[in-house]
C-alpha cells in the first residue's frame, strides 16, 4: 500500500523506517498549509533530482563541434526530445514559439516520467498516484497557458474569444459559460487522467499479490506454493511490464494535452 498511500515514514529497506521531518503549520487566513515533508513530497524530491541528472547526463556532447551525443543513452534523451519537438510540440504550438515552449513540456514529460517509473520500484511510492500531485501539475499548465493567451492576445479580445466569433446572440449566451466551463474541465481532465491510471496500475498489482496471502488462508501450503504463486508472480510481471508501457504513455498524454491547451491559448484565431 506504501505505493498507493502517502504517510510520513518511508521504508527505504525491508524492516527499515524513516520518519520524515514535520514542520509547524501556516495558517493563511481561512488556508492551514502544511509544509511537512510527506513520502509523496520525498518521491517529489528525488524525482525532480534524478530527472535533473538524467537530463544532464544526456545533454553531454562530443565530436569536433560538440554536437554529437557523448553516449548511446544521450542519443536515446535526444531521440525522444526530437520526437517531443517534432511531433508534439511544433504542430500544435508552431514551430517559432513551439521551440521557445519545448524546455517547459519537456521538463514535464520527463519528469512525470521520471515518477511514474519510481512509483513501480519496490520500497519507492508513486507520487503520481496521488490526486494532490497530479492537481498541482495540472493546475500549473491551467494558470499558465490562461496568462499566455492573455499576454499574447491581450485580456480583452482572449476573454472575448473564449467562444468562437460570428455566433448568434442567443447561442453565445449558452455557449459561452459551456466554453468557460470548458477551460476548467481541461484541468479536471489533466488530474483525473493521470492519477485514475497510475493508480489503477498500482492497486491491480496490489490485488494479484494479495491473492497469495488469500489462498494461502483456503488451501494447503503445497498447492499454494506451487501453483497460485508462480501463476500469481507471472501475472504480476505481466501487469509490471504493462504499468512500463503506461508510464510512457500517460507522460505522453499529459505533455501532448499541455501542448495543445497552450497552442489553443496562444493562437486563438485558429
Amino acid at each position: 500500500m506504501h505505493h498507493v498511500l502517502n504517510s510520513d515514514t518511508w521504508h527505504p529497506f525491508p524492516g527499515v523506517a524513516i520518519g520524515l521531518p514535520h514542520f509547524p503549520v501556516v495558517h493563511l487566513g481561512p488556508l492551514t498549509i502544511d509544509l511537512s515533508i510527506s513520502l509523496h513530497v520525498l518521491m517529489l524530491l528525488i524525482g525532480a533530482v534524478v530527472t535533473l541528472l538524467i537530463l544532464k547526463l544526456g545533454a553531454r556532447r562530443q565530436g569536433p563541434n560538440g554536437v554529437l551525443p557523448a553516449s548511446r543513452f544521450g542519443h536515446a534523451i535526444e531521440a525522444i526530445t526530437l520526437f517531443l519537438r517534432d511531433g508534439v510540440v511544433r504542430p500544435t504550438i508552431g514551430e517559432k514559439e513551439g521551440d521557445a515552449w519545448m524546455p517547459f513540456l519537456g521538463t514535464i514529460f520527463f519528469l512525470i516520467l521520471v515518477l511514474n517509473l519510481i512509483g513501480l520500484i519496490p520500497c519507492f511510492s508513486g507520487a503520481t498516484a496521488n490526486i494532490s500531485v497530479t492537481a498541482a501539475l495540472a493546475v500549473m499548465v491551467f494558470v499558465l497557458f490562461n496568462f499566455m493567451g492573455m499576454k499574447k492576445n491581450g485580456v480583452g479580445k482572449y476573454i472575448a474569444h473564449i467562444a468562437p466569433s460570428g455566433v448568434p446572440a442567443p447561442i453565445l449566451v449558452l455557449l459561452y459559460p459551456i466554453e468557460i466551463l470548458s477551460l476548467f474541465i481541461r484541468a479536471f481532465s489533466l488530474t483525473l487522467r493521470l492519477f485514475a491510471n497510475m493508480l489503477a496500475g498500482h492497486i491491480m498489482i496490489l490485488v494479484l499479490a494479495g491473492l497469495v496471502s488469500v489462498f494461502a488462508a483456503l488451501l494447503p501450503a503445497p498447492a499454494t506454493l506451487g501453483l497460485v504463486a508462480p501463476i500469481t508472480v507471472v501475472f504480476t510481471v505481466f501487469i509490471l511490464i504493462i504499468k512500463v508501457f503506461v508510464c510512457f504513455l500517460q507522460a505522453y498524454v499529459f505533455t501532448l494535452l499541455s501542448s495543445v491547451y497552450i497552442g489553443g491559448a496562444v493562437h486563438q484565431e485558429h
